[in-house]
């Protein structure tokens, strides 16, 4: 059964356009309920959902009864139920349709026929489920066993009648039975092809019976009387004869003639009257078998209607999450914009993308990451007024119409999203967040076409990305400038690596109590030979965005690995190396295996390596943070959490994590001289770890001032300028080798 929707000439918008999308999810919804076959949704081989149709067949009270029953119940046994899943999977993997006719099992345990056919929902992902069309056709069934023993009837009938029965065609035997052959005295089959003449003792004879019956037969009308008929030996057979043409309409498809002694008179009778019956019923069931056909003709019909309905709106909607696709959109925003203009009236369009939606898909696979879709449209939908339009482009991507918004109204929106965006989502067991970055675009200032005011939103969605996402922007020519910059960077970023324009610079990590260098931390750098030197903090979310983080990260590993295990050999055996890892990276499955592979090819010891992550990485799915911060741990790598303090941390979730130290942000460290709650906070942080079994290390230690309150405080490392700036690694290693502990 398909999704039914109406194809206007002019798609209307604002309340005209709800309502027909309610008329037409109401129309759906009685096709359903008035159906006269059952239709029943099927996944995992439990019943999603049921029409009242297919309820009734199988004897139950209403449709919700059969919510999450085993499909197994529905057959006379489980061999029965097994046999029909092999005979069916090969055809509904192909994306065909299976039909077939079965035995089924009604809840009172009485066994009947049903005509099944049933199609996978969606072929590539069977666990999507599937549907199926029951029709009883139980009493179809037992009405076919009738006729075919009515017609078995009528051939034993025919054969072995006690009187002859012959049909005629132009006065030529077509057919005749045994007894016919049998009372003339011939044997079986000599009689095929033969004229009438051939049992009549003379042509006056034979002419005769012709004067005498077929005027009665032209006249649509059955001769009965008695013949004189001559055998194959010569002897003469008195019969009485009835005859008839078989369509009196239509002469020329022959005659039927009985023939029976006339001793047999009342046998002969009864026989007549009986393949008289089987005629009629013949009739009957020719001409029920047409009603059949013609009903199916109009069911068919119907069908492609409906087909042509779903065409359309596969073509106008998301199939996932059931909003105006791109095509609709288009249509609505031109409406939107011809409205606007005409009237003088304002209209915005947002543009609204999901910030690390790639990584519920990378951890938790796409039947999570279509689910979370889905609820986040119902969550769009429910913000917005009934004249707007939430569209989904695809993947993370969203646009919303705002006909008659200005900028307070686009803003109000988006703010209201921002609320809706902090209640989390529960898809399975899984507590799911899942931020907007926006961007907005006004009519006519920034576009005066829906592909325009799309590009501007997008230029201004992109801008809330660089700014820390979970925002909105309004474009601005500016933002334009910007974005062709920000194309630049994600373009020639693509090729730094095999160019050679990334390397490293390492900072040293000094050890407070001892003043001892134990530890370095690598930074990434990039020189382009045209754009000069460009920041972290412009190329790696960009490198984020693009995916291309997990090759630069494995990139920095590798190469920040291979200094360490040279600076082992050249005399300084117990450094270890912190690698700052970004967020993708960590969601990344294989991320344990790849740290070990890395780890054994160099052959250094896992505890010389210090992943640095941020508090990001274990907001969005602590659960999955938890088993690969475990899963590390086991393997002997260390972890630190970096920037600690400028995001969200949980202290439940962080007792948790297996982390080794946390790095205090720059930030705190900065105003330690003359900001008294920097104090407290970084006071805090120390006791706090302590507490916990986790180091500390200070970062952006610039002042003598700085570094005696962190080691009044108990911290344990330090790093920043006042030691060193992050050095070249032939230059770091003049300075371990220079270094005098203060």
């Amino acid at each position: 059964m398909s999704l039914l929707s109406i194809a206007p000439e002019r798609l209307p918008s604002g309340d005209s356009s709800d309502a027909s999308l309610e008329r037409t999810l109401r129309e759906q919804q009685m096709l359903l309920e008035s159906a006269g076959v059952g239709i029943v949704f099927i996944r995992q081989r439990v019943v999603v959902r049921c029409n009242p149709r297919y309820a009734e067949i199988f004897g139950y009270e209403s449709a919700q009864r059969l919510a999450g029953l085993s499909s197994e119940a529905f057959y006379p046994d489980r061999d029965a139920f097994r046999a029909l899943g092999r005979e069916a999977y090969p055809v509904l993997a192909r994306g065909q349709a299976y039909r077939v006719e079965r035995q089924m099992r009604r809840r009172n345990g009485r066994l009947f026929w049903g005509s099944l056919t049933g199609r996978l929902i969606n072929p590539q992902d069977t666990s999507e489920g599937s549907i199926w069309i029951l029709d009883d056709i139980d009493e179809h069934k037992q009405a076919q066993a009738l006729l075919s023993a009515a017609v078995r009837e009528k051939q034993v009938l025919f054969d072995q009648a006690m009187v002859g029965i012959v049909f005629l065609r132009d006065r030529h035997l077509t057919r005749c039975n045994r007894h016919f052959e049998h009372m003339l005295g011939y044997g079986p089959g000599e009689l095929a092809g033969s004229p009438s003449r051939r049992w009549y003792a003379s042509d006056e004879d034979w002419e005769e019976v012709g004067h005498r019956c077929y005027p009665v037969l032209a006249a649509g009308q059955s001769y009965e009387g008695e013949v004189v008929m001559c055998r194959r030996d010569g002897t003469p057979l008195t019969c009485e004869v009835r005859a008839k043409f078989i369509d009196p309409d239509d002469p020329d498809q022959g005659s039927i003639w009985i023939t029976m002694d006339i001793s047999e008179r009342k046998q002969a009778q009864a026989a007549l009257a009986r393949v008289h019956e089987q005629l009629e019923q013949q009739v009957q069931d020719r001409t029920r078998e047409l009603r059949e056909t013609v009903d199916n003709l109009h069911r068919e019909i119907s069908d492609r209607k409906a087909d042509q309905d779903r065409i359309y709106w596969l073509a106008h909607y998301d199939p996932l999450t059931g909003l105006p696709n791109r095509t609709l959109l288009s249509e609505r925003a031109q409406e939107a914009i011809r409205v606007a203009q005409e009237g003088n009236t304002p209209l915005a369009l947002i543009f609204l993308d999901l910030d690390h939606f790639k990584h519920v898909n990378d951890s938790l696979g796409h039947r999570v990451g279509d689910a979370l879709l889905v609820e986040i449209a119902k969550r769009l939908r429910a913000v917005v007024r009934d004249k707007d339009t939430v569209s989904r482009l695809g993947g993370d991507e969203f646009i919303l119409l705002l006909p008659g918004a200005n900028a307070h109204g686009a803003a109000r929106v988006a703010g209201k999203l921002q609320e809706a965006s902090r209640q989390h989502y529960q898809i399975d067991h899984h507590e799911l967040t899942m931020a907007p970055s926006m961007g907005v675009a006004l009519f006519p200032q920034d576009g005066a076409d829906f592909d325009t005011l799309t590009q501007s939103a997008d230029v201004a969605m992109y801008r809330a990305k660089l700014d820390g996402r979970n925002t909105f922007r309004f474009f601005t020519p500016e933002m334009q400038a910007q974005s062709v910059r920000a194309l630049q960077v994600e373009n020639a970023l693509r090729r730094a690596l095999e160019r050679g324009q990334l390397y490293l610079h390492y900072q040293p990590q000094i050890h407070l109590a001892t003043g001892q260098v134990h530890s370095v931390e690598a930074l990434l750098r990039w020189d382009h030979p045209q754009m000069g030197s460009i920041s972290p903090t412009e190329f790696i979310p960009i490198a984020e965005d693009s995916g291309q983080i997990l090759q630069i990260g494995e990139w920095v590993l590798r190469t920040a690995l291979t200094q360490l295990k040279d600076w082992h050999a050249n005399g300084f055996p117990g450094l270890t190396m912190a690698v700052n890892l970004s967020a993708i990276q960590f969601r990344q499955p294989q991320l344990p295996e790849l740290v070990s592979r890395i780890l054994t090819i160099f052959e250094l010891p896992p505890d010389c390596l210090e992943l640095e992550l941020t508090e990001g990485v274990a907001v969005d799915d602590p659960h999955s943070a938890v088993a690969t911060m475990d899963s590390l741990h086991s393997r002997g790598v260390r972890m630190s959490m970096d920037d600690f303090g400028t995001g969200y941390s949980s202290l439940s979730q962080l007792k948790r994590f297996q982390i080794f130290k946390l790095k205090i942000d720059q930030s705190f460290v900065r105003d330690l001289g003359d900001d008294g709650n920097d104090r407290a906070i970084v006071s805090a942080i120390i006791r706090m770890a302590q507490a916990l079994g986790m180091r500390t290390t200070a970062e952006g230690v610039e002042t003598p001032g700085q570094l005696a309150f962190l080691r009044e405080q108990g911290c344990d490392e330090a790093q920043g300028y006042l030691f060193s700036r992050p050095l070249p690694a032939d230059e770091l290693e003049l300075f371990l080798r220079q270094y005098l502990p203060a």
